[in-house]
């Protein structure tokens, strides 16, 4: 690890940690005076998941900068601002790329709208490189305010639930908390693996595809609209 520990630390394009409003929360939060690598961790998780709400940008190959700005994002955006945060606190991390069923949208669209919607999405979390191994976690795509209201919609359920954005087998105590063990929110609903990357920059190199949805008239016009608008009527219900 110590040789390679360069390309999972680096700046990058995307991973723009050296941005003044990065510099300035990060100051702000006193992240770097955290007594523990843990619980710099564990802060910085913590304000991805819930201080950026989940919802859908008009783009998703954005610095991390710009996804902090626009203040909300999905799995791919938020996982940019993930790994640049921790990085900036001197937190080796990757990017896990894979295939994600479309059900995760079931609720927040249509039935119409659902067919529009393409039928495997682009999806994206992050690898922590943590007490010699790597750490999965995923768990910081919706935030907690979102996910209890959804809790509360469906007060009775318990057991596996698919849609309104997770994909989770335990719906009443998802594994979204760092506590140093893999988090996840989404991966019940993983198709096809696109193996790992050093950084967002490199996947979406790749997978053009992925940012190349996002100028698609049925995401501007139609997904889009209807998933934020989905989301915001949750949230504020």
């Amino acid at each position: 690890m110590e040789s390679d520990e360069q390309h999972y630390t680096e700046h990058t394009t995307l991973l723009d940690y050296t941005h003044p409003t990065i510099v300035a929360l990060i100051q702000k939060q006193g992240w770097l005076s955290l007594p523990t690598y843990g619980s710099r961790i564990a802060a910085v998780y913590t304000f991805v998941r819930d201080a950026i709400p989940f919802g859908y940008a008009e783009q998703f190959a954005v610095p991390a900068s710009q996804v902090l700005a626009q203040g909300m994002g999905n799995c791919l955006t938020k996982t940019t601002l993930l790994m640049a945060l921790l990085r900036a606190v001197g937190a080796p991390c990757r990017l896990k790329a894979a295939m994600i069923s479309k059900v995760i949208h079931r609720g927040l669209l249509g039935e119409v709208s659902f067919l529009f919607s393409p039928r495997h999405l682009h999806h994206a979390w992050v690898e922590v490189y943590y007490q010699d191994r790597w750490i999965e976690i995923g768990g910081h795509i919706i935030d907690r305010p979102y996910l209890e209201k959804l809790q509360q919609k469906f007060a009775n359920f318990i057991g596996s639930f698919y849609g309104y954005g997770i994909a989770v087998t335990h719906f009443r105590n998802p594994p979204i908390s760092w506590e140093e063990e893999e988090t996840e929110i989404q991966s019940k609903a993983i198709r096809e693996s696109l193996h790992t990357f050093n950084d967002p920059d490199a996947f979406f190199s790749v997978h053009r595809e992925a940012e190349g949805r996002t100028h698609c008239i049925t995401y501007k016009l139609i997904l889009r609209p209807k998933l934020n608008r989905s989301i915001r009527k949750l949230r504020n219900s």
